[in-house]
This record gives structure tokens, sequence and C-alpha cells, in this order.
């Protein structure tokens, strides 16, 4: 079973109530824009596509972890790692984080 992303929230607890669900296909634009780019400067690779698979891009285990990372500092969204891996492209990375953000 998939886990949900969770929020990181400024006094160091974590909202494990997001709701459960399969990553959508797509995230919302610029988001996706802001994932795709961070792929394309931790690998190293500039013309990273939406889609393109993380396997196939060359990435590895550290290169995931620095991903999580950032995307944990510059979102307040911690993703799991079995979730990063399911997710594979840019495009379901910036769902699940959009998933994981707090509501407004």
């Amino acid at each position: 079973m998939e886990s949900a992303p969770q929020v990181i929230h400024p006094r160091g607890g974590r909202d494990e109530s997001a709701a459960q669900h399969d990553a959508p296909q797509e995230g919302p634009g610029p988001l996706v824009d802001e994932v795709t780019a961070l792929w394309g400067e931790l690998l190293g690779r500039p013309g990273i596509g939406p889609e393109d698979d993380f396997f196939a891009l060359g990435g590895n285990s550290l290169t995931g972890m620095e991903i999580i990372e950032r995307v944990a500092s510059d979102y307040a969204v911690r993703l799991s790692v079995r979730d990063f891996y399911l997710a594979k492209t840019p495009a379901r990375v910036a769902a699940l984080i959009e998933r994981g953000r707090p509501s407004t």
C-alpha cells in the first residue's frame, strides 16, 4: 500500500492524516516545471521532461535522497523513498508534493 506524503510543520510535527491515493499522471504546471528543473540540476542533465523516468535518466539512491531532501526543504513535504521511486517522473512527484501540501 502506498503511503501519503507527510506535511512538515514548522514546529517539527507531521500531519500524517493526508488521504492515500495513487499519484495522478500530471501535477500542476508550474510545480512540474520546478520539479523538472530540480531533477535536471541534481542529475546534471538539462532538458529533462515531465514524464522522463528517474532511473532511465541515470538516477540512483543517492540522487533520489537528495531530491527527497530538497522537496522537504523547499516544499515542506516529506516523501517516502518508496513513494518517490514508485512515482518515477517529475510530473508524478509534483502531484505527490501538491497532495502533501497543507490546505490553505
